[in-house]
């Protein structure tokens, strides 16, 4: 990964968290996962250890977004993890759209599960349907989002400043 890669994915994980907490702010449900669909693409891409890194930025940035997160670093380590879980999934080559969507869908499905047992531990009550619905928004806007932040990435990794 070059320098140029890491900053566009790291623009890329700004722009996916400032997105998503301004949406939310409006109201809008379901919320697709930005943040998610960016770490996804970069472990597919790049492998274990970028996906790790992209879902540890990924995940601080929505623990310091307001609302934030109740417990400093929970979205960050929740992320990484699923960075890391994507990142074993490459493929090497061209990948399907149908590839994108499984693997999207099970971290979305994944995260929601740790979500739903924090707050429950915590004695918030959980929604079901939403979860799911949330789960289905960000696999549908992952299919469409992941091949353009994947040419981004290419694009910018090809760049040679001077």
């Amino acid at each position: 990964m070059t320098p140029s890669g890491a900053v566009a994915r790291a623009a890329l994980l700004l722009l996916g968290a400032v997105l998503g907490v301004t949406l939310a702010a409006r109201h809008l449900a379901p919320l697709p996962d930005l943040v998610l669909v960016v770490v996804v693409s970069a472990a597919l891409r790049a492998g274990p250890r970028v996906g790790l890194l992209s879902g540890l930025v990924g995940g601080w940035l929505l623990d310091l977004l307001p609302p934030g997160s109740a417990v400093l670093g929970t979205q960050a380590l929740l992320y990484a993890v699923c960075g890391l879980a994507v990142g074993a999934l490459r493929r090497p080559g061209p990948v399907s759209v149908v590839w994108v969507a499984v693997v999207i869908a099970g971290a979305a499905g994944g995260l929601e599960v740790v979500r739903a047992l924090l707050a429950l531990a915590q004695g918030v009550p959980v929604d079901a349907v939403s979860s799911l619905l949330r789960v289905v928004a960000t696999a549908t806007v992952g299919m469409v989002v992941v091949p353009f932040v994947g040419a981004i990435e290419r694009r910018s990794e090809r760049r040679r400043f001077a």
